[in-house]
């Protein structure tokens, strides 16, 4: 049968690239898309992938008409069924629903399934309110598009309640919610289905990314080695979508993704976006040993650099297989903000020795932080201030703190009146908050709304203040060299 996947056109978010604003880091292959088409494909379906948010998109006069003219000419000529429409962030509900309102005013016999953190914490009010929706896949939801593509295409929908994570109408109207899981065997998933993907489509001038190689830098591909997260950040929603439990691919496999990439597509720099790379440092090592020896020459960055995991021989190995450049997650300059109130334990000796350490390789180092907590006051901001100006990273991102449902966070500055602005928690599923958005959503109890400005300018005004320590020659470690070819090999 055939399934259409979409990824809605949305306005760029003005996000950072290595040295600059820019309006265009985030034209990257959808990975949650192409991995639903490979588990499609290998049931027997054929998926069809439309992602609008691409540079060719966004070139054209209206986009957003465009993406709903080619919405409905794929629908049209190819009479498929089902319509999966995928969004990273909550903020986007609005354009996923004003997608879903077109297809069905066009299209009305079109069902339409719905999945990620949004739906799956309102399933029951999206499927009660938004009516364009007939399906939600709660959590992960390969196993339950799959499901529904089998049952569709056998003309016999069965007994719906039967799938785990999976919400539904049925012929009474009345909404449906099984919450029980069913987590994927993230091991036995096919590799995501990058033969379907157009890279020139994501091109971007990354002329000012920090390329120490000197690659001709167009693409930045996104690629997953695990899921899932065992640790317990009161701001943090990812576990509502893929639970504790941490689970990884085998490093073979990972690399295997890899080499397709680098070897048949011509792409050069990734960036490894789990959460918790830096966790398992067995894992890490085998990773890049696999890269190392079959002489992969690639760049790549890491978002999620969980600190208290990294140390010397992790980053050795992670430079040798081609680490420019990392994110550090950690949060808050107050080690009683970190410990107490984040639940995220890292003391400032850990901070300083991680730096230090990436900083023999010269690599570029990013840090995210948060301000805006509850328990903040102008004092716990300013040992952030002080501690971003100790280390001197070459990216300080302090991001403003959004409370997200399914978070201890949440439940606070609900019980406590904390929203800046009226704030009803039973409308979040439609209008929830927007991603990267600068202004607060909360007032801590001890500070002003002036306050909050002054610290932020002060967060911009330090963002790149410390560029540039990672211009240096590009170092290896101990026992590798880099060989004739660029490719980097262990040494005789």
């Amino acid at each position: 049968m055939k399934v259409l996947l979409v990824a809605p056109y949305r306005p760029f978010h003005s996000s950072r690239i290595e040295t600059k604003v820019t309006d265009k880091e985030d034209i990257m292959p959808s990975a949650a898309l192409l991995i639903l088409a490979a588990v499609l494909r290998e049931a027997g379906h054929t998926p069809i992938v439309r992602e609008f948010a691409t540079s060719t998109v966004d070139a054209m006069p209206d986009p957003l008409q465009y993406s709903y003219d080619t919405v409905l000419e794929i629908i049209k000529k190819e009479k498929l069924p089902l319509v999966g429409i995928s969004f990273l962030f909550g903020g986007d509900f609005p354009y996923a629903w004003e997608l879903a309102r077109f297809i069905k005013e066009h299209a009305p016999e079109i069902k339409i399934i719905t999945g990620g953190i949004h739906p799956t914490t309102f399933p029951y009010e999206i499927l009660s309110n938004a009516l364009e929706f007939d399906y939600v896949a709660i959590g992960e939801g390969e196993k339950q598009l799959v499901e529904l593509a089998d049952r569709m295409e056998a003309s016999n929908l069965g007994n719906l309640r039967e799938l785990a994570g999976f919400a539904f109408r049925d012929a009474d109207g009345v909404v449906n919610v099984n919450e029980t899981r069913d987590r994927v065997d993230y091991e036995d998933l096919p590799m995501p289905a990058w033969d379907l993907v157009d890279f020139s489509e994501y091109e971007m001038d990354l002329s000012n990314y920090f390329n120490p190689k000197g690659h001709d830098l167009k693409n930045i591909i996104n690629i997953f080695s695990e899921r899932g997260c065992p640790y317990k950040c009161t701001f943090c929603d990812l576990h509502l979508m893929q639970g504790r439990k941490l689970r990884r691919l085998s490093a073979g496999k990972f690399a295997d993704e890899l080499s397709y990439l680098v070897n048949e597509r011509g792409m050069n720099y990734f960036r490894f976006q789990d959460d918790n790379l830096l966790v398992d440092n067995t894992h890490v090592i085998n990773i890049c040993r696999e890269i190392v020896s079959r002489g992969l020459d690639i760049q790549f960055d890491i978002t999620g650099g969980y600190v208290n995991a990294c140390n010397d021989k992790a980053i050795d190995h992670l430079v040798a297989a081609g680490l420019v450049s990392i994110n550090l997650n950690i949060e808050h300059g107050s080690e009683y903000m970190r410990t107490e109130v984040i639940k995220k334990p890292i003391s400032r000796d850990k901070i300083s020795a991680v730096v230090e350490s990436l900083r023999r390789y010269k690599v570029n180092i990013g840090t995210n932080w948060i301000m805006g907590f509850p328990e903040d006051t102008n004092e716990t901001l300013q040992e952030t201030l002080d501690l971003i100006n100790a280390i001197k990273p070459d990216r300080a991102n302090v991001g403003v703190l959004a409370p997200y449902p399914g978070t201890p966070i949440f439940d606070q500055c609900v019980r406590d009146n904390l929203f800046i602005e009226k704030f009803d928690p039973k409308d979040y599923w439609k209008v929830p908050f927007k991603p990267h958005q600068q202004e607060p959503f909360i007032k801590p109890y001890k500070m002003t709304l002036e306050d909050l400005a002054d610290w932020r300018k002060k967060f911009m005004d330090v963002r790149y203040k410390h560029y540039g320590h990672c211009y240096s020659e590009f170092m290896l470690p101990n026992g590798y060299i880099r060989a004739e070819d660029g490719t980097v090999r262990v040494a005789a």
